[in-house]
């Protein structure tokens, strides 16, 4: 009865907790959400790191779980982004690759080896990772003040995403440049507000453009 109550317990605690999986591989995909669901998690999937940025955008989750080697952003940039914007949420890096193998840099507070052996010593560790306190403090939200751009003298302005972080390149187009305050990252397909140096949020011509980015 006691062992009853504890697993009710545990179960109910679960579904507190949202899970980010981000993973290029279908099956792999739907084998371990599958694991988690039944385990009780609330579980989103994104195909990659841009893909996974939209997601975040929709609401953060408590747990990241992450391939490393994925398409269009992989997930040891897509992992340092999320630690520097939301440094609270934590994450587990998952690979093919041997632990020893995995780059020093990849900011993760776990790594889970796909071995092809099952998903219970992943299941153990988000266990783990989602009953600890948050490890880090939350920073404050993006507010999505106008950015500066500059003038590439080649027909485009120089910007920098503050969703994906990435430096992109967006077109002089006059309807853009004299009417619209923000323009779309080409990349994750995040809201830019531009500008100018007259500080009114608008990015102006080549030559009043901000030189900093």
């Amino acid at each position: 009865m006691a062992d009853g109550h504890r697993e009710r317990s545990t179960m109910v605690g679960q579904l507190t907790n949202r899970v980010l999986l981000v993973d290029d591989a279908p099956v792999i995909r739907k084998l371990i959400s599958g694991y988690l669901v039944a385990a009780g998690y609330v579980v989103r999937t994104a195909v990659d790191g841009l893909n996974a940025l939209e997601e975040l955008r929709a609401g953060l989750p408590d747990l990241i779980i992450s391939d490393l080697n994925m398409p269009r952003m992989s997930g040891v940039e897509f992992l340092k982004v999320v630690r520097k914007r939301f440094p609270q949420i934590r994450v587990i890096a998952i690979s093919a690759l041997a632990a020893d193998e995995i780059p020093k840099e990849v900011p993760a507070d776990a790594y889970y080896y796909k071995s092809g052996f099952g998903f219970d010593p992943l299941l153990q560790t988000v266990l783990d990772l989602t009953r600890k306190p948050a490890p880090r403090t939350a920073r404050p939200r993006i507010d999505y003040k106008p950015v500066p751009a500059r003038w590439d003298g080649d027909g485009h302005y120089d910007v920098r995403c503050p969703d994906c972080m990435r430096s992109i390149k967006v077109p002089r187009d006059p309807k853009l440049i004299h009417r619209e305050l923000t323009t779309t990252c080409s990349d994750c397909r995040g809201v830019i507000r531009l500008l100018g140096d007259d500080g009114d949020s608008r990015a102006g011509e080549p030559a009043g453009v901000s030189s900093n980015v």
